[in-house]
């Protein structure tokens, strides 16, 4: 549960015009928990990548960056269509 509440607060500190919307949705939809869950561990699998900035990732934060967006995309449209 503590994870769930960290995952919850990073996901409304990226969008937080839209706490209510998240909060609700993340308690209520497992889909949309998921999608956090991803969204969160891509953004830090990039900034690590990012620290150690090794060339040879260059290929992998790319396709990161690209999930990234995707999954942020996903993640706003789920909070307007479903509520």
């Amino acid at each position: 549960m503590k994870n769930e509440i960290h995952i919850l607060n990073l996901v409304v500190s990226e969008f937080p015009q839209k706490k209510k919307e998240i909060t609700a949705l993340y308690f209520q939809s497992t889909s949309f928990l998921e999608i956090c869950e991803d969204y969160v561990m891509c953004k830090n699998s990039i900034k690590k990548i990012e620290a150690n900035g090794k060339s040879a990732n260059d290929k992998n934060l790319n396709d990161l960056k690209i999930a990234f967006s995707d999954l942020k995309e996903e993640l706003l449209s789920k909070i307007k269509n479903e509520l």
